[in-house]
């Protein structure tokens, strides 16, 4: 009878640790790589997202005497009002923030209109009244619709603050970072306090929150505190 022995092409036990531990090493480094990637495509997703919402939006404006469309018009809501020019309901939904509309509608909705409670100089006016085209002066630099995660149909960054529905709804998930679409037709992908400056006032401030550019004035300015403190929790909610 013939006696058979293990094959010397057998691995040790030692040699599959090390196989094993150069797997796990590899792995550390390419998953942080590919979730990197997979952050990058979902922002670009985003990012076609919005550049469609923003042509939508200049066709509704042609449409309607060159007047920007608003939160909401007669009850309808801004996203209901750019249905006839919009491909699909898809793009408004971001892949990296799937909300599902707090107002309740049949699809998810990760954009909002920045618009004003007071009618002042957002760059969408009133919530129930957008503003003539013209009335942008600023319009390369004036934020029209950002990315958020509650109530959609408009975003009001210095509503009093007894109303806190938007003190933590701006969202900056993309490694930190806020894809928004400007009043000319750009988009962008910023950190929120880049979005204005943390001392107004002076010929070098930033204001991208207002459509003409205009600064809320004084460090001490009501408004400028109510934009910081949603700036600031964005920031701390995503770092």
């Amino acid at each position: 009878m013939k006696n058979y022995s293990l094959s010397k092409n057998a691995f040790t036990l030692i040699e599959l640790l090390v196989v094993i531990a150069i797997i796990a090493i590899l792995a550390a480094i390419l998953f942080p790589a590919f979730a990197r990637a997979r952050d990058n495509a979902r922002r670009a997703s985003c990012q076609s997202n919005l550049k469609q919402i923003g042509l939508g939006i200049m066709q509704y404006t042609q449409d309607y005497d060159e007047r920007m469309i608003s939160g909401q018009s007669g009850g309808v809501l801004w996203k209901e009002l750019l249905q006839p020019y919009v491909k699909s309901k898809q793009i408004f939904a971001c892949p990296s923030n799937p909300n599902k509309d707090a107002m309740a509608t049949s699809y998810p909705v990760s954009y909002g209109p920045n618009c004003d409670a007071h009618g002042s100089h957002a760059a969408l006016g009133y919530i129930n009244d957008g503003p003539n085209l013209s009335d942008i002066g600023a319009p390369a630099t004036a934020i029209m619709v950002i990315e958020m995660t509650a109530n959609t149909w408009d975003f009001v960054i210095t509503l009093d603050a007894g109303h806190n529905d938007f003190d933590d709804a701006l969202y900056a998930g993309h490694s930190t970072l806020g894809n928004y679409l400007f009043a000319d037709g750009h988009v962008k992908s910023l950190k929120p306090m880049a979005t204005i400056s943390t001392a107004m006032g002076g010929s070098g401030a930033v204001n991208m929150w207002q459509r003409d550019a205009v600064d809320y004035g004084s460090e001490s300015d009501d408004n400028l505190a109510k934009c910081k403190t949603v700036l600031t929790r964005a920031v701390q909610k995503y770092q």
